[in-house]
């Protein structure tokens, strides 16, 4: 059984003797290639998608050139048009492929058939529900969300199902109705089930359910003791594949047996830490479990994998021992890697860590290499990446991507937005989530009192990091400039690292007159990994810096590195993963 997700896009779209491949992002007639540049590919694609259907040049804009404020849309437009006509050798005057509307837009006029590369298989969409505990027990309660956790990290690397997480599970838990967890948690299928204690004896009862029908698939009950729970999550991860039919690789076929603890007590260890590491008030406790779990069980990757987690949001949350737990975080994820190189949750944590590390571009060959497996938190992980190496349009694609894996995924998509210039957008979106980027995006569009407003709002509701931005974005706009330049530079000596956001400081210190201090704070920006140069090249809030020497050589050092970039981004072939000109 395998079911396709509504939002599955066609691999092909074949009109007359041309054939759109939508993975290659060629247009071909015949078979022979026809040459046609990304954005002419991109808007030809739009308009054979919508076949039959004018689709305006308002909407054209947004889907082509979201937020760009630096193109002449015009112009482009115009010179799209006249790419793609050239390209199906169509006359303006006699259309028989794109025909204008005044005022209106275009419109397709040939009929479209769509099709699926052979080989690509429709994508199932899985959410494991924590355990109902039958009966209240300390010594066991770790399990109802522990094993239901480990089932779903050991099926998040395949190619032909998406697994909701465990974070997204967890607001399930309990009797939940078919229809509503299928409109609510996108899912076709569902595993649930029960927990009981028993002396020594563990009976775990689960279902495989089709959703919103309400058809059970399958059950089981099974009884073991503590010591044995791997078994269940094997059990069930097995019968999860073979029931749904799932067409693995020879590849993921080892993946899903390679990480087996060789300790009992490793793996109880191990669930327990699960539990516990998703709560930051948690995280030592977790990290402690972790660190017995490799001690008792040293070939355990997953374990590792966690444990270097652990470390990382330590360094960079919590602010203790920052350096030490760094390193430790990168000792743990390269032992995970060592153990089983093919390691999913290793190789996307390693991933974060690298863009702390400064080494964007090293993150971004590392998850264009993972992204064969249907895991929408990893193109999440690519949405960053790609901002950091300055691939703007390839982190939309990716946002894009993870979206229709799971439309509910978060994503840092909103700064992109902001970077191009699509302050609409961004000022759509919580202000309590990005205060400083939101405030300013409001400012943009004309709501310079409302953003003033909310921020007193919410000013209380936030954390401290965040009121720390906000308060540099509303000083500026309640005309205290003094103020709003103190507050930037309070965050450039502090011990925030994440160079992202030490670039909006740059920008609001260059903005507001201080050169040297911003010329100081954007080299270490480029130092920390972060080359969005695209940006970096075409703002008008770093002008006040251009005529600068040393603005100048290091705007060069983040062209470079951009350019490095882009060349990882073409051998990894991150076009064709992200969709036709991506880059571009």
């Amino acid at each position: 059984m395998a079911m396709a997700t509504p939002s599955s896009q066609p691999a092909l779209l074949r009109f007359g003797a041309f054939e759109l491949d939508l993975r290659s992002g060629e247009l071909r007639k015949d078979r022979e290639l026809v040459k046609l540049t990304p954005q002419p590919f991109k808007l030809l694609t739009l308009l054979a998608l919508r076949s039959g259907e004018v689709v305006s040049r308002d909407e054209i804009r947004r889907q082509i050139w979201p937020g760009d404020t630096f193109v002449d849309f015009d112009h482009g437009m115009n010179f799209c048009i006249r790419q793609i006509r050239e390209a199906l050798q169509d006359d303006a005057e006699a259309p028989r492929y794109i025909e204008t509307r005044p005022r209106r837009g275009y419109r397709f006029l040939q009929p479209v058939e769509t099709e699926s590369v052979a080989g690509d298989a429709p994508l199932t969409r899985l959410i494991v529900l924590p355990l109902r505990r039958l009966r209240p027990d300390p010594e066991t309660d770790f399990l109802a969300f522990s094993v239901p956790d480990a089932v779903t990290n050991s099926l998040a690397g395949l190619e032909s199902l998406v697994v909701r997480s465990s974070i997204v599970a967890s607001r399930f838990a309990g009797e939940v109705d078919p229809k509503a967890l299928a409109a609510e948690a996108e899912v076709d299928v569902v595993l649930s089930g029960s927990l009981l204690r028993s002396g020594d004896r563990l009976r775990v009862s689960t279902q495989l359910t089709e959703v919103p029908s309400g058809r059970l698939l399958w059950s089981q009950t099974s009884e073991v003791t503590l010591g044995d729970m791997f078994q269940i999550q094997d059990q069930l991860a097995t019968r999860i594949v073979d029931s749904l039919a799932l067409p693995l690789t020879a590849r993921e076929h080892t993946l899903l047996k390679r990480d087996v603890p060789s300790s009992a007590r490793a793996y109880e260890l191990y669930l327990r830490g699960n539990r516990l590491s998703h709560d930051p008030k948690q995280w030592a406790a977790a990290r402690d479990f972790y660190l017995r779990a490799v001690e008792d069980d040293p070939g355990y990757a997953p374990a590792w994998a966690r444990l270097g987690r652990m470390h990382h949001v330590m360094a960079k949350w919590s602010g203790v021992d920052a350096a030490e737990n760094l390193d430790r975080a990168s000792a743990a994820l390269k032992r995970a890697l060592q153990i089983n190189p093919e390691q999913p949750l290793a190789h996307k944590f390693y991933a974060q860590l690298e863009i702390d590390f400064g080494r964007a571009e090293e993150a971004l060959a590392r998850l264009l290499r993972q992204a064969r497996s249907a895991d929408p938190e990893l193109f999440s992980g690519l949405v960053s990446v790609c901002r950091y190496c300055g691939l703007l349009d390839a982190s939309i694609a990716a946002d894009a991507r993870a979206r229709r894996l799971d439309s509910r995924v978060s994503t840092s998509v909103v700064h992109t937005w902001f970077l191009r210039g699509d302050h609409e957008r961004v000022a759509g979106t919580k202000l309590e989530e990005n205060p400083y980027i939101v405030v300013l995006s409001f400012a943009a569009v004309g709501r310079t009192a409302d953003a003033i407003a909310l921020t007193h709002e919410i000013e209380r509701k936030i954390p401290a990091r965040k009121r720390d931005f906000m308060l540099v974005a509303r000083m500026l706009l309640e005309g205290k400039t003094g103020e709003s330049i103190a507050a930037a530079n309070r965050i450039a000596v502090s011990d925030f690292c994440d160079p992202e956001g030490l670039f909006y400081m740059a920008r609001h210190l260059a903005h507001l007159g201080e050169i040297d201090r911003a010329v100081d704070l954007f080299r270490r920006v480029v130092e920390g990994g972060y080359c969005c140069y695209p940006s970096m090249a075409a703002d008008p809030w770093l002008d006040k810096l251009r005529g600068t020497p040393e603005f100048v050589t290091v705007l060069d050092q983040a062209e470079a590195r951009h350019r490095q970039a882009v060349s990882t981004f073409t051998r990894e072939k991150g076009d064709g993963i992200l969709g036709a000109g991506a880059f571009h």
